[in-house]
């Protein structure tokens, strides 16, 4: 699914309007799954890193980043995730031969940095991690799982976003309401520049930390390149900035749906327009391994990762919670 426009828009609009009573539909369902949910506490502290929209605020990069500092501090962290659209339920260990389509494409870019348990049920892919030696435990995502107990929630926003329209789903981007999603967050990143509007909406005794998605420097250089740039992510725009400012001119831009599994004819396809266009083809890191392997040198991925503005500070943070766990 791609995000409806009118969900980042600040007025309302008659869309958001018309969809209102669906929202509140979508808030009593929640709040039912809520009460009737029985949750558990994981065998090792578990540091969820989630968002109050959905998609495209920079779960996944965070992640990634928070486990590479968490493994230089001297941790094990293993990743746990649901595996979003991926065919396998059942805590299976993410391995060099699962695909997107039986694992989804995050718990393969996990699996990259440290071992990625993919699964629908958080509690029993936390115990198969501990047997596997893990300390502790990084969920992607699962922020508004009510089954497992969290130690310590990071909320994402993207600043380009902010909370769009402030409204919660189908009326607008929110999974629940700003303040209950608040009401049960420890720190939150914040992918860009934060707004005033935005620095003042999050209560005081939550910590923000700033960030913010750095190109790698031995990244090829887009500057002068005509591009075809093509991304199956939930807030593509991102994408197509980044790459506008690396001085890449896009000649085309062709967005998927969210998770899109990309087909042989879609490549063919793709390499056709490059080719007619005298342009490159670009796509994002999350987008390559949804690529067939043949076809993958074809594409070049825009990569980089998140840079915290206070890491230490992060490191101490995380640190002291899986210290007091035991």
């Amino acid at each position: 699914m791609k995000a409806p426009k009118f969900w980042y828009k600040k007025k309302d609009t008659y869309l958001s309007n018309s969809l209102y009573p669906f929202s509140l539909l979508f808030r009593f369902g929640t709040k039912i799954r809520n009460l009737i949910s029985i949750k558990q506490q994981s065998p090792l502290p578990v540091i969820c890193i989630g968002n109050i929209v959905v998609g495209g605020a920079g779960k996944t990069p965070v992640s990634l980043k928070i486990g590479k500092l968490l493994i230089k501090a001297g941790y094990k962290p293993h990743f746990i995730s649901k595996g979003y659209s991926g065919l396998i339920k059942k805590s299976t260990l993410v391995q060099s031969w699962h695909s997107a389509t039986s694992v989804g494409d995050e718990s393969i870019l996990l699996s990259k940095v440290a071992p990625t348990w993919n699964g629908t049920d958080r509690i029993n892919s936390s115990k198969l991690a501990k047997k596997e030696g893990a300390d502790c435990l990084i969920m992607d995502d699962g922020f508004q799982n009510p089954t497992i107990q969290k130690d310590f929630s990071i909320i994402v926003i993207n600043a380009a976003q902010e909370f769009g329209n402030k409204r919660v789903m189908p009326s607008g981007p929110l999974r629940e309401s700003i303040n209950r999603g608040l009401s049960r967050t420890n720190l939150i990143v914040v992918v860009g520049e934060i707004s005033d509007e935005l620095k003042h909406s999050i209560p005081e005794n939550i910590l923000i930390i700033e960030a913010k998605f750095e190109i790698k420097k031995e990244n090829k250089n887009f500057k002068g390149q005509n591009i075809t740039a093509f991304a199956g992510i939930a807030y593509p725009e991102k994408f197509f900035t980044s790459l506008e400012e690396q001085g890449g001119k896009i000649i085309k831009q062709i967005t998927y749906p969210d998770h899109y599994i990309y087909t042989e004819d879609d490549l063919l396809t793709l390499a056709e327009t490059a080719n007619k266009t005298k342009s490159i083809l670009v796509s994002t890191q999350k987008d390559n391994v949804r690529i067939p392997k043949a076809y993958r040198s074809l594409v070049n991925t825009l990569e980089g990762e998140i840079i915290f503005e206070n890491e230490d500070s992060l490191v101490k943070i995380l640190s002291d919670v899986i210290e007091n766990y035991f």
